[in-house]
């Protein structure tokens, strides 16, 4: 699928950050929370919900639920 979107969320910002503030992978992200890179990348830019991994990527990288909460919020 060409086009789409390139920028990251809010979300995906807060996700990319801790990824590299943790010397980890999206590949590494993915696989720990059972799905593809390419599919956590389609959540990071919005392009999908994501709304059943969106807890497990937000344990997976201790991430604060107030600034979850508020980067996901509509």
């Amino acid at each position: 699928m060409k086009g789409g979107n390139n920028q990251l969320t809010a979300f995906g910002k807060l996700v990319a950050k801790a990824l590299i503030d943790q010397g980890r992978t999206r590949a590494e992200l993915a696989a720990e929370i059972g799905t593809t890179p390419q599919y956590l990348s389609r959540i990071l830019r919005g392009d999908r919900a994501g709304g059943k991994y969106i807890p497990a990527i937000a344990a997976a990288l201790e991430l604060d639920p107030g600034q979850v909460e508020k980067a996901t919020a509509a």
